[in-house]
Parts: C-alpha cells; sequence; structure tokens
C-alpha cells in the first residue's frame, strides 16, 4: 500500500501536492484539495494514483487538480480537473469528462414553506413520480423526430423554451445559457440517439434524484436574497441528471474510435483509461463536437424535468406559477 503520508506535501490552505518526482512521466504536479480529516479517508483510496497518471496528459497546463469530492473513477478520478493547451500537443480524453455528459444539478426556489407543503407532501410526491419518469430504460413523455433531436442536441435547453417549456429567464442562470456552441449533431451516431432521444425528460438512476428540499439555515444572507432565499423553511427543488443513455453512448462510441487512434499519435500514458488524442486531431474535433451536443441534451433534459416540475406544484397546489414563485436559482454543469 502507497504511503501517502509521506508523498503528499503540504501546501496549506487544504491544499495537497503530489510531486513530479512520485511516478516518472509526470508533466505536472498534482493538486488535492481537503482538510485533514477528508485527506485521511483518501490515503487508502486508489483514487490519488489517478491523480498522478492525469499529471501525465501531454500538454496539461499547471497541475492535475482534485476537488474535496476526489475518489475512484475511470481515469480519471471523480472529482479531477485539468486543463490542456488547444494550440500545441494539448489532448482531448473522454474519460476526463465521463460517461454520463454534462451531468448536473439544476435549483429552483418557491415561495412556498415547508409548513405549507408537509400537508400535501404524499400528493405532491405521487405527482412528481407520475410526471416525471424514474429509473432505468425509456418512459419520456415527447415522441421525438430525429430532425427534433437534432435540433435539441444543436440548441440545448433553448430548444425546450422554444416549445414553451420553460421561461426564458431560465436560460439566463443556466451555464453557457443551456447551449454549449460547437456542438455537431451528426458526431453523435445513429445509436445514441435512438438510445437516448426516447429519454429525454427522465431523470434516470444511480445517484440522480429530484428532491424536495426546505432550507435549513442562511450563511450568507445578502447572497441568498439574491437568489430569492429569504427564510428558514423555504422549499426549493434540486434537480441532479445528465444526458442519460445518449451521453453515454456518445463517450463509449467515441472511447473506442480514441482507444485505437492514440496509439497513431505516439501517445503513452500509465492508464488505458486515459485514452486521448490531440484536440486539432479529426477524432479529437470529432469528439468535441459530439461531446458538446450531448451536454446541450442534457442542458434540454433538466429544462423539460424542471418544466414539469412546475406543473406539477401547481397541479397541487391549484396556483398558477406566478403565485408559487417558482423560479430558476441555477443550473451547472459537473461532467464535461
Amino acid at each position: 500500500m502507497m504511503d501517502w503520508k509521506n508523498i503528499l506535501q503540504d501546501k496549506g490552505n487544504g491544499r495537497w501536492e503530489i510531486p513530479t518526482s512520485y511516478k516518472e512521466g509526470m508533466r505536472v504536479p498534482g493538486t488535492v484539495f481537503a482538510d485533514e480529516s477528508l485527506l485521511l479517508s483518501l490515503l487508502e483510496d486508489p483514487c490519488l494514483d489517478q491523480v498522478a497518471n492525469v499529471a501525465h496528459l501531454p500538454g496539461i497546463v499547471g497541475s492535475s487538480l482534485a476537488m474535496p469530492d476526489i475518489h475512484w473513477g475511470y481515469g480519471f478520478p471523480i472529482g479531477g480537473v485539468a486543463a490542456t493547451r488547444v494550440d500545441g500537443e494539448g489532448v482531448i480524453s473522454p474519460g476526463g469528462v465521463g460517461f454520463d455528459i454534462n451531468c448536473g444539478v439544476r435549483m429552483l426556489k418557491t415561495d412556498l414553506t415547508a409548513a405549507e407543503v408537509r400537508p400535501r407532501l404524499k400528493e405532491l410526491m405521487a405527482r412528481l413520480y407520475s410526471d416525471i419518469h424514474t429509473g432505468t430504460g425509456k418512459g419520456g413523455r415527447l415522441q421525438l423526430t430525429h430532425q427534433e433531436i437534432d435540433q435539441i442536441l444543436e440548441q440545448g435547453a433553448g430548444w425546450a423554451v422554444q416549445q414553451g417549456m420553460g421561461d426564458p429567464e431560465d436560460l439566463e442562470v443556466t451555464e453557457e445559457s443551456g447551449r454549449m456552441a460547437g456542438a455537431d449533431p451528426d458526431a453523435v451516431g445513429e445509436r445514441p440517439k435512438t438510445r437516448g432521444g426516447p429519454q429525454l425528460g427522465t431523470l434516470g438512476s444511480g445517484n440522480h434524484f429530484l428532491e424536495v428540499q426546505a432550507v435549513d439555515e442562511i450563511f450568507y444572507p445578502e447572497a441568498a436574497l439574491a437568489m430569492g432565499i429569504e427564510e428558514v423553511g423555504q422549499v426549493a427543488v434540486l434537480i441532479h441528471c445528465g444526458s442519460r443513455g445518449l451521453g453515454h453512448q456518445v463517450c463509449t462510441d467515441h472511447l473506442k474510435a480514441i482507444e485505437s487512434a492514440s496509439k497513431d499519435y505516439g501517445i503513452e500514458l500509465p492508464d488505458r483509461q486515459l485514452a486521448s488524442v490531440p484536440i486539432s486531431s479529426p477524432e479529437g474535433a470529432s469528439y468535441l463536437g459530439a461531446m458538446r451536443a450531448a451536454a446541450n441534451f442534457a442542458w434540454a433534459n433538466r429544462q423539460l424535468i424542471a418544466h414539469w416540475t412546475r406543473q406539477s406544484f401547481q397541479q397541487v397546489f391549484d396556483v398558477g406559477a406566478g403565485e408559487l414563485g417558482m423560479s430558476q436559482i441555477y443550473d451547472v454543469c459537473h461532467n464535461i
């Protein structure tokens, strides 16, 4: 077992460094963000070795980073972050993005309180389960044509808003306004579209969820007020999901192509799960176009779920959307 206590260097303020001397071929150090209690939980986890492996990527800039939620992942650790140069030897690695492209979180606030919601909570949950499919498989409420799927891959959350499923203001507080430029629907194969299209507007399985929450404590009143959070007990909704089977299949398909092509570019890495190609290569450009398209699909997915969540609340509480105050606070991705 690796003696990380003697390898990690304390850089202060919750930063720990894995020096380039740890493993031959590291181009930059690894930087782990964790307090001492978190660090203790990582010492027997192979994720720290993954941080060092990522530091081998050609063109990596600065450091191989690990956020406080770090744990074992595919090639990269979960919570791993890296930047590579776009104007030189920098590479793109599908394993660094992961299989659930643009998995992310969207938060809606309401003007309801926990005391108002609790008497109708059972009815509300039943309505949400009815309106929004969970678990594996299809279950989406929309029957989409291939042309519509391509539009979604190009337009992202904006497509849903144009169809009347969401507010234009939602896009203003969504990362990238819910649409990543440079998406290439043609780089997304037929299988991802067939697999993922029927799943649009669904949560999926695993650690994905839609949770009705209540504010327990306000740490920064000024910031909270700007977000529409005014009191303890105020009800909010948090949605966590991604690009469903479409994104998973995009990663699977391009990972196979990139694993094969990486040898042609002379890229050697300590873990085959880090398979990479130059960003400027045809394979790299194709993956980036498909990844952006899958990211747009995920934003459309969360947009639809948010829209149907609002409708569920309106039906249960028998009021209009404006009276509920169900505005969006943010939508931010964590797999991109």
